[in-house]
Parts: C-alpha cells; structure tokens; sequence
C-alpha cells in the first residue's frame, strides 16, 4: 500500500485512473483504497475533488469497456479454454451468468460493489453480445456512481480514512448485496406476478384462497406481509449485532458522515427536524389521521380501532424495550436502545400515513404521503445523529423496531378487513 500511495503523491489523477482501468480488468489493484486516499488527498487540498472523479470514472468505464471488446472478440471458447489461467475460467463466467440471468442488464449498475462480481461482468456483456449502448448506459453509470461515492467518503473521512476504510467496503457490499437481492425480487415479480401473489398468500394461510377474488384487498395483505418478514428479519439483525456488540464502529462513522455533509449551518433545520418527535406534532397528525379515517365511512369502524391499537401498542412496546435492554446512549442518558424520538416517529407518522392514505382514491396522492413519510422519519433520525442526542445504532434499532410493528397491524387489519367482507 505504501508504494500505491507514493505513487498517488506524486502522480495522482494518472495513477487513480490506470489503478482503476487496470482493477476493472481483473488485475489485483486495491481500487477501493485507490478512491479512498484520492479523497483523503482532495481532503488536504492536494487534489481537486470533481477531477478526481473525473479521472477515476475514466479509468473505470475504459477498463470495463476493454473487458466488454475482449469478451466480445475472443467468445466463450478462449474463456473456457485460457481463462483459468488469469482466473476467468468458466467457473466465473458461470456465476456472473447467474447474477446476469437473475438481476439483467442492472448487474452492471450494482457489480461495482462486489468483489469477485465486478471484475468479470465486462468480459461477460461481451461474451454474450450485449448491444453495446445498453452496456454502456449501465456500466458507465454505474462507474460514475461508484468512484463518486468512494472518493466523497474518503473526502469526508479525512485523516481518519484508514481507520474506517474497511468498515465502509463492508458497508457498500452490504448495499451492493441488498441491493441485488432487491433487484432479485423485483424481477421475481415481474415475471410472475400472479404466482407471487398466490404464493404471499399462501404462507398467510391456505384457508385464505376462497377470498382471491378480492384483487385489491390480496395485493395489500401479500405487500404488508411480505413488509413484516422484511423489517422483522431487519430487527432481529439489528438485535443480534446488539448483543454481540458489533455496533462501535458503525457509532463512530455515523457522526462523522452525518457532520461532514451536515454543517453548522444546519442547526436549525435539525432542530426543526426534531421537533417532528415531539408530543404535540404527535397529537396534530393522531388528528388529522382520525379526520381523514372518519371522512371515508367505509371501513372506519374497523380502522379506527386498529389505528388506536397501533398507537397505544407500539408506545408501550417501545418503553419495554428500552428497558429490557437498559443502554445508555450519549452522555449516558438512559434507556437510549432503540431511540425513543426515532422509533415513536415510525410509528405515529407510518400508521397516521397508512390509515389516512386509505382515504384518498388518488394514488399520486398516496405516493407522495408515503414518500413524505419516509423522508420525515429518515431526517428525525438523522437530526438526532447530528444533534448527539442518540446513537446511530439506537436510531437503526428504531426504524428496525418501528417498522416490524406497524407492518404486523397492517397485516391484521388487511386480514380482518379481507374477512369481514368476505361474511357479509
């Protein structure tokens, strides 16, 4: 590493840009770390940080583009029979083919993040006469964003880069992982849409298969499900690094990240953030939610007691969990795991959105709810990280927590929802 930074001093955007074309055609150059002390260097003022960008997405899309012309060129048959002497035998061509098959032409976008992935897919597209333009929309994007990203975290890190330099590849394969997993199922769906359906349905309970002829009302309880195994596999996740105290480095990250893209300046937006969590913002949505669930008269006598349930459940399940785990947080403040502002915020905003959401037949209306819902939560809990009033942990435990319980209301009260109108 020390020659690679010796390099970098003194010939920087050259080196960030053959290191980088270089490691997208499989040779073995660290080019994580290549963008990491990129940012470091634009941290102390030694480069500039859009041409350092620049120059790494360069490097990046003329390597992958080398790869896709020489897959392309050379067929599966030289693969198969001299890959395994520079290490792209068959074997990997094979299983970047599945992650092809699985994900599509989208592999290229997310490859960048996974190691072993993102070294291949070039020579792939080649060999499989991907039309080029396609390629070169999702690969090169795909470079753009990954440079980017590494280069601007190294540049926020700063003098603390090295410290953090594998936590923050760990992370982006994480993101890379999910991310494929995401595109997974996304694309399970689309190609089979009904057998999805029947499937979700099927694992609420076979007895539910008379009711299928209630379109709307089975793609909501399969989506809230299928919602519920997610954030509740979530939570556990959550609960398991807890416990195994595998939380430290991400606490320390967190803070460093939120301040650097958050200034001083932000302050009072912050503070207005959390005013979102307080009691009295609480009240005024419990209201309007209650206004708009009493407007629509169908169903309202289910709902409101559902929603009221959801409240008054998921607040007194929070303060037991705060006390089962008894964590302090900042400043040793008490009961901090998960944040109590965090966690109360995914409940009263989720629900209040959900139930209110109902009442509108508009669906842009509907979508811009729930996207003004996740964007709220998302920044209380950032504002808490940025104010050091908890734990970026406690606040991941919030939304982990948060979202399992509204998610298991919403299965109820779709279920009997389903089975009142089944009966009548």
């Amino acid at each position: 590493m020390g020659t690679l930074q010796n390099l970098m001093d003194h010939y920087g955007y050259g080196i960030l840009a053959l290191g980088l074309m270089l490691e997208v055609l499989a040779l073995p150059l660290p080019g994580e770390f290549l963008m990491s002390y990129a940012g470091l260097l634009v941290y102390q003022g030694a480069l500039n940080g859009p041409l350092s960008i620049l120059a790494a997405s360069l490097g990046s899309c003329l390597g992958v583009t080398g790869a896709y012309w020489i897959g392309y060129k050379a067929g599966r048959p030289f693969f198969e029979r001299f890959g395994p002497r520079i290490h792209l035998g068959p074997d990997k061509l094979d299983k970047v083919s599945a992650w092809f098959d699985r994900y599509g032409n989208k592999v290229l976008l997310i490859a960048y993040y996974i190691p072993g992935v993102r070294h291949f897919t070039g020579y792939f597209a080649g060999v499989t006469r991907l039309p080029f333009r396609t390629f070169a929309l999702y690969a090169y994007t795909g470079a753009f964003v990954w440079t980017g990203l590494f280069i601007t975290l190294g540049k926020i890190l700063g003098p603390q880069w090295e410290h953090f330099h594998q936590a923050i590849k760990k992370y982006f394969l994480l993101a890379g992982v999910l991310a494929a997993v995401a595109l997974a199922v996304y694309y399970a769906i689309k190609r089979s849409k009904l057998r999805v359906k029947d499937a979700a349905l099927r694992w609420i309970g076979k007895g539910m298969a008379f009711f299928r002829t209630v379109r709307r009302l089975e793609w909501a309880i399969a989506a809230s499900f299928v919602a519920f195994v997610v954030t509740v596999t979530w939570a556990l996740s959550v609960l398991e690094d807890f416990l195994g105290h595998e939380f430290a480095e991400f606490d320390e990250l967190a803070p460093l990240v939120v301040h650097s893209v958050f200034d001083r300046s932000w302050a009072g937006f912050m503070d207005g953030m959390l005013a979102l969590a307080r009691p009295e913002t609480f009240a005024a949505l419990i209201v309007a939610a209650l206004i708009a669930i009493w407007a629509r008269r169908r169903d309202r006598t289910l709902a409101v007691p559902f929603y009221a349930v959801g409240l008054a459940g998921g607040a007194a399940g929070e303060t037991a969990l705060r006390h089962l785990f008894g964590s302090a947080g900042p400043g040793g403040a008490p009961f901090s795991f998960p944040s109590e502002p965090a966690i109360l915020a995914v409940i009263v905003f989720g629900l209040s959105a959900y139930f209110a959401g109902r009442a509108s037949a508009l669906w842009w209306a509907q979508a811009a709810l729930t996207a003004a819902t996740l964007l709220a939560v998302a920044l209380v809990g950032v504002a808490e990280v940025y104010a050091d009033v908890s734990y970026a942990s406690d606040v991941t435990a919030a939304f982990a927590f948060g979202g399992g319980w509204i998610s298991s209301v919403i299965v109820l009260f779709e279920l009997s929802l389903l089975l009142r109108r089944a009966t009548r």
